[in-house]
């Protein structure tokens, strides 16, 4: 019996406070929506990984070839973000960046004992960013042959491309939905919230009317 008094309080509290709820979760849902597609750029990012064979020299041998091997990787990893290689990018790519602004974007990581090396690439769109990752691979496994004249340089990996406008809306659906609860929860506690504040002002004017009276009684 009193869970159900207290079911039937609160929905008639918020059958009361039907306009706050729905305010409250309209306003939410299109602040995010306007932060989403006026202010926020969303970046996305995407992986191709190429990989380095190994020193076949015979002159090197145990720790020498070790070095070596580091220290190939390490120049490569240099290379990949150099202004030679980052130029062909943009010719071949033909976005809006800036040679800085290009390579700001571009992050190089190695594993730790290992031959292969990221190369991640953060843009403005899945698509963009693909397809900058892969003409990094491909610019850097040519500029090796024809700066270094070897041929160790393969691609193992390369990012995939998809319908990006298809996903970036599939993500503005789910975060839009995100913010609708959010706001209806907020509401239905604000809802919650005024109606305590207004009990407690009631019960306060019915003391202070008792004491009144109590004091008249005693005159």
């Amino acid at each position: 019996m009193g869970k159900q008094l207290i079911g039937c309080r609160l929905l008639t509290c918020l059958s009361r406070n039907f306009r706050l709820v729905a305010g409250t979760t309209v306003s939410t849902v299109f602040a995010v929506w306007l932060v989403s597609v006026f202010i926020y750029e969303p970046e996305f990012t995407a992986t191709s990984q190429v990989f380095v064979e190994p020193s076949s020299s015979d002159a090197i041998h145990g720790e020498a070839l070790a070095l070596a091997d580091y220290q190939t990787l390490e120049a490569y990893q240099v290379l990949a973000k150099s202004p030679a290689v980052i130029s062909q990018v943009l010719e071949s790519t033909s976005n809006s960046y800036s040679m800085a602004e290009l390579h700001d974007h571009i992050a190089i990581n190695r594993p730790d004992n290992s031959r292969i090396l990221n190369i991640v690439v953060t843009a403005e769109s899945k698509n963009e960013a693909a397809a900058v990752a892969n003409a990094l691979a491909y610019s850097l496994q040519e500029e090796v042959k024809t700066l270094l004249k070897v041929d160790n340089v393969s691609i193992v990996l390369k990012a995939g491309t998809s319908n990006g406008a298809l996903e970036e809306s599939s993500s503005l659906s789910v975060l839009l939905s995100l913010a609708a609860v959010a706001g209806m929860v907020g509401g239905i506690l604000l809802s919650f919230a005024l109606e305590l504040v207004g009990f407690a002002r009631k019960y306060a004017h019915l003391g202070r009317k008792k004491d009144a009276q109590l004091q008249t009684v005693f005159k």
